[in-house]
């Protein structure tokens, strides 16, 4: 009894004992398989040579090169190299040039769109893109660029600019007719995001935007519209200057095709006269975006917004509708200066092989929007 006591003591002695173990350093980091240049995914990495070896960074880092969309088939191999860390880290480009064609026709207008954007310019992770609008016979086109490791991984810059018009039917939540009008927009915008942490980004746009409306006053019954129309609501012409801070909360990740996390993200747009607007104007706006997987091939999404504003002119109204909203309804069907919206959706994997998967959304919206 005795000598089984004093084993038990004595191995309890052992396991308790500190033991020192020391990361190893990081020797060098290979970048494998790739198109983009070694250099580019470096600096999207927070492991590096000389380094101690941190396990959780290096998950960290596998996820933001996920989160980045641009790769495919990532794996990696962790080796030790004359008492240091040897990281091989594969990665192969999904397809970069991406062609942009896309039709809508019904309630009374049409739409066409054709374009292309490549993801991965000069093989450096770039974005450019343009495309040509064709809006019920009236032409216009958008172009735009994106840098998203802007001097450091942790910055993201892009800009864009619009140069078209926007000619959609205006109904009456009902469905009547409204009004008749053309909206002649050229756009610029430009945005700098700053991440701070994981799960904290700071940043700010610049937009600068005229909006110049032109009445269809052609027939007897539009220019009755019309006029009542604008007697109700404020159509003024003008070039809007804004800033929009922004701040994001969360973190949203992405595997394939799934998306998993929360994120609220809340932003401003302060445009006043002194910085050259022909308009005062204050809105903000509040988002939540969450991602859930109750079973491997089964993915929940979520949103909700909700937003406010001063003024009451047209181009400034938050718009619901169309296929980014309200789905069922037309583009930018309902309109006004406060509105809040919720979706939720279920996405089933049906069916996934090595090259192709085929996923269902079953979605529900609802939103409402108000003067």
């Amino acid at each position: 009894m005795l000598q089984r006591l004093l084993i038990c003591v004595f191995t309890t002695g052992i396991l308790s004992s500190p033991v020192d173990v020391r990361a190893l350093a990081v020797a060098r980091v290979d970048i494998e398989g790739a198109r983009t240049h070694s250099n580019v995914v470096h600096q999207l990495l927070d492991t590096t040579a000389e380094k101690e070896f941190d396990p959780e960074t290096w998950k960290r880092d596998i996820q933001r090169i996920k989160n980045t969309e641009f790769f495919y088939d990532i794996h990696h191999e962790v080796e030790e190299e004359n008492g240091k860390e040897v990281i091989h880290l594969h990665l192969r480009n999904k397809i970069s040039l991406i062609p942009i064609f896309k039709y809508k026709q019904g309630g009374g207008t049409s739409l066409l769109t054709v374009g292309a954007y490549e993801v991965n310019f000069l093989d450096r992770l770039l974005e450019i893109g343009a495309q040509y609008e064709n809006m019920s016979g009236r032409s216009g086109v958008v172009a735009w660029f994106r840098h998203p490791y802007f001097y450091s991984r942790r910055n993201n810059l892009g800009t864009e600019v619009y140069i078209h018009t926007i000619n959609l039917p205006l109904f009456t939540p009902e469905g009547l007719a409204e009004g008749d009008f053309d909206n002649e927009e050229v756009r610029w915008n430009v945005r700098f995001l700053r991440e701070l942490s994981e799960k904290l980004r700071i940043g700010t746009w610049f937009s600068q935007y005229r909006n110049n409306f032109t009445l269809d006053n052609s027939t007897p019954a539009k220019i009755a519209r019309n006029a009542l129309f604008v007697g109700n609501q404020a159509l003024n012409s003008g070039l809007t200057v804004s800033f929009l801070p922004q701040i994001i909360l969360g973190k949203i990740n992405k595997d394939e095709f799934y998306v998993e996390g929360t994120e609220v993200a809340l932003q401003g747009e302060i445009a006043q006269r002194f910085l050259g607007s022909d308009f005062d104007l204050v809105r903000g706006e509040l988002r939540w975006t969450a991602g859930f997987r109750p079973e491997k091939k089964l993915n929940v999404a979520a949103q909700f917004q909700v937003g406010t504003k001063t003024g009451h002119e047209f181009q400034h109204k938050f718009y619901l509708g169309g296929l980014d909203t309200v789905r069922g309804f037309l583009d930018k069907q309902f309109r006004g200066d406060h509105f809040w919206l919720f979706n939720l959706e279920v996405r089933p994997t049906l069916l996934e092989t090595p090259n192709w998967i085929l996923q269902g959304n079953l979605f529900a919206d609802l939103g409402k929007t108000w003067d």
